[in-house]
Parts: structure tokens; sequence; C-alpha cells
């Protein structure tokens, strides 16, 4: 089994997947490897592997969502419910941290993304409708997204305890937007879960990642690769340090075996 990241792993400098990476993954699926992607992003934007012709199992929102390619249909999704919700975010209004939100839900084979009119990250015109707090936290939703002014540890690590063991709480770049998903929903744990169903041992599984969110995923595999522009905390976790994500670090891992 492969599982790879996306943003700074799989897809290069110019967010596409390169020639050389879509063939390396091919040929592993071609020689019998199951090969999943396992990323940050919603379903929606999937679009670079798809265009590179990948039709596999992709696990999004960092496994809130396990959605099949090939067929356009959610396999499964493991949502915050309302309650949980309002709790997280009333102990995160109780930090000295000012934040804007967001929550990603699904609507049976779709998607819906909402955000208050406070929350100011680069893709929220874009993507997101807009409205009230109270009306973002009054449905399940598969996502929610914490965006701060600045990153730090410090505020990650309040946030963190303020989430308790109510929601996993992590995040994919160091723009001080923290991505919160559902008790015990990792990429890890939902990439052991699709192993055991396929009989494979995590002893069999290689992984690339290079963020925060990529550390269970990481730590689960039995063979696992950081690229050369991970943090620090994913590097000294993983087995080995791959090339950069621009120089096709994952297909210069993979074409050892294919």
């Amino acid at each position: 089994m492969i599982a790879t990241d996306l943003d700074g792993t799989l897809l290069g400098a110019d967010g596409e997947v390169s020639p050389r990476n879509a063939a390396a993954l091919a040929r592993a699926s071609a020689a019998g490897a199951h090969v999943v992607v396992a990323t940050g992003r919603p379903v929606t934007s999937l679009t670079p592997v798809v265009d590179a012709g990948f039709d596999g199992l992709a696990v999004c929102m960092n496994g809130a969502v396990v959605y099949d390619i090939s067929s356009r249909r959610i396999q499964s999704a493991t949502v915050i419910e309302p309650a949980v919700l309002l709790d997280v975010v009333t102990e995160l209004e109780r930090l000295p941290y000012e934040f804007g939100l967001a929550v990603d839900r699904i609507a049976g084979d779709a998607e819906e993304f909402w955000a208050e009119h406070t929350y100011a990250h680069p893709w929220a015109d874009r993507f997101y409708q807009r409205a009230e707090r109270a009306a973002l936290l009054a449905s399940p939703a598969a996502k929610m997204l914490v965006a701060y002014r600045e990153q730090s540890e410090e505020i990650f690590e309040a946030a963190t305890r303020a989430g308790a063991d109510r929601v996993t709480m992590t995040y994919s770049a160091g723009d001080g937007l923290f991505e919160v998903a559902a008790a015990g929903v990792t990429k890890g744990a939902v990439l052991a879960r699709l192993a055991d169903g396929w009989g494979i041992d995590a002893a069999d599984v290689v992984a690339f990642g290079d963020m925060r969110n990529d550390l269970e995923m990481l730590t689960w595999a039995g063979r696992s690769v950081a690229m050369s522009n991970a943090i620090p905390e994913v590097a000294a976790a993983a087995s080995e340090i791959g090339p950069h994500h621009a120089d096709d670090g994952v297909a210069q891992v993979l074409e050892r075996w294919f």
C-alpha cells in the first residue's frame, strides 16, 4: 500500500502532479499496490490528481471523508456534531486569541462550505458562503477550520487543549489555519482501517508527507518518507528524508521498487 499527501508532497511547485510522479503511482498500481491519496483538502479540490489520471481512493479532510474517485461517491464520512462544535468553540473563545471560523459539510455526495464574515483565509471568497457563527455551529461538520492571525506553537497548544478529547486538531500549513475533525479522526486512523480491509499489514505500507497533519500516517506506516521540505517534527518522525516535493520526490523513492 502506498499513501501520499498532496500539497508539499505529491504536488509540485505548480500545484500539479508531474508526469514522473503520475507514472510512478500508475506503475505501482499496475503492480498490485493499493495507492491512496491522503489529504487535508476537500473532495472539491482533488482536481490535480483527477487530471493526472488517478482514479483510486482519496482520504480527504484529514480522514473525515473517504472518496472513491472512479465512482465519484463518498464511501464514508465522520462528522463533528453541533453540540461538540459549540463546546469547542466556546472554549476557544475563552483564549486571548482572535479567530475566524469556517466549516466543511457533507450533503449526500457533495460538499458545502460556510464561513463567518470574519474568516479571512485567501480561499474564503472563492469557496465559502457567508453566515453568522451561530449558524455555522448549528449543523454537523466534517471539518471545522479555525483561522488565527498568526501561527505559533503557543496558540496551537492552547487550542488543542481547548479541544481536549472531543476533537482532533492539526494543521497543514504555517499560516495560522488549524483544522479540526471528530475525535480520533486522522489520516493514519483511516488508512489503518482501509489497510485492514485489504489484508495489508502496516509493515507493508509506505507513506509520504511533509506537515503536522501527516504525522499519524507516517508513524503508523511501516516505512515513512518525509519530504526534504517537511517541518522538523515530521522529519524527525519519518523513516527517511526523501527529495524535495518540487523535484518529483515521491517518484524518486517509488522508482526503487516500481
